[in-house]
This record gives structure tokens, C-alpha cells and sequence, in this order.
């Protein structure tokens, strides 16, 4: 019981200052300036426009890589099969196909090669992507190339060459 007396006004000015608790005078309501003189302004540029239209029959890089795959052939150690897959951004895109970058950079140890396809004869109604996949055989690579780089229109995907 004594231990009780002890506690109870600790537990009494508890209760007091959660009382307390969030009872602040109103606050005053905040004065608002009046709205500055209107200010002539240069009208607002016109949106950028869509990139002009590809022509039919054009060789261009795809829209974007999903995957690179390198394999060695079991009759052919020596060579690399290049495997990729990727996005056009429309149905009817035709020879999709690995090209050698010609611009060596800098890097002898990365070899740069650009994933092309052939844009529609005809435009199509309907712009889903499509998939499209290309591989490419190299019957010799140079021994100091110890990385593939596959580039696209908004990508690049880079794979470790093993032996």
C-alpha cells in the first residue's frame, strides 16, 4: 500500500501533462500578401514533335536489346555464336542482323557490334512491339577480346567472353 501512495502522484502529474498535451492557444491566421501585378509573359514553346517518320527499307538499330547469349560450338572452340534478342517498335521489321561496330574504341578488349533491322515496306496501323532475334557466328575471335558489347537505339548490353 505504500508503494501505491508513492506512485500515485507520479501518475498524477503523468495524467496532467498528457492533458496538456496539444492544448496551444489558436494559432494566428496567417496574413496573406496581396497577388503581385500580372507580368506579361513570352508565350510557352510548342511541344517537341515526334521524330519525323522512318522511310521503308531503312537499316536502322532496334529499338531496344533484351538479352545477349555467347556459346562456343562444340566443332569449332575457337568461334562464338552471338545470340541477341530485341524490341522494334512496331509488326513488321525484317532482317535483324548483328553488324561489327567500325569505329574500334579504344578498348581492344570490348568488340562492338550494332543490332540492325529493316524498317516496315509499308507503315503499320498498329505500333506494339515486336520481337525480333539475331545471331551471328565469328569464326575467330583475338584472344586479347574478353567482352562482346551489343548496342541499340536505347541500350547496350555487354557479356563476358569465356573460354
Amino acid at each position: 500500500m505504500k508503494s501505491l501512495v508513492r506512485i500515485a502522484p507520479v501518475i498524477a502529474l503523468c495524467l496532467v501533462m498528457v492533458a496538456a498535451c496539444n492544448q496551444n492557444a489558436p494559432s494566428k491566421p496567417a496574413q496573406t500578401a496581396p497577388a503581385p501585378p500580372s507580368v506579361a509573359t513570352a508565350p510557352t514553346p510548342a511541344s517537341p514533335q515526334a521524330p519525323p517518320p522512318i522511310p521503308p527499307g531503312t537499316e536502322v538499330p532496334v529499338s531496344s536489346i533484351d538479352s545477349v547469349m555467347l556459346n562456343r560450338p562444340q566443332d569449332a572452340p575457337e568461334a562464338l555464336i552471338i545470340q541477341v534478342s530485341g524490341t522494334t517498335p512496331s509488326p513488321g521489321w525484317t532482317k535483324a542482323h548483328l553488324a561489327e561496330d567500325a569505329e574500334p574504341g579504344s578498348d581492344r578488349s570490348v568488340r562492338t557490334y550494332k543490332f540492325i533491322a529493316t524498317s516496315p515496306e509499308a507503315e503499320q496501323p498498329n505500333g506494339t512491339p515486336q520481337m525480333v532475334e539475331a545471331e551471328l557466328r565469328v569464326e575467330l575471335l583475338p584472344p586479347q577480346v574478353k567482352s562482346i558489347r551489343v548496342v541499340s537505339a536505347t541500350n547496350e548490353i555487354s557479356a563476358p567472353v569465356t573460354d
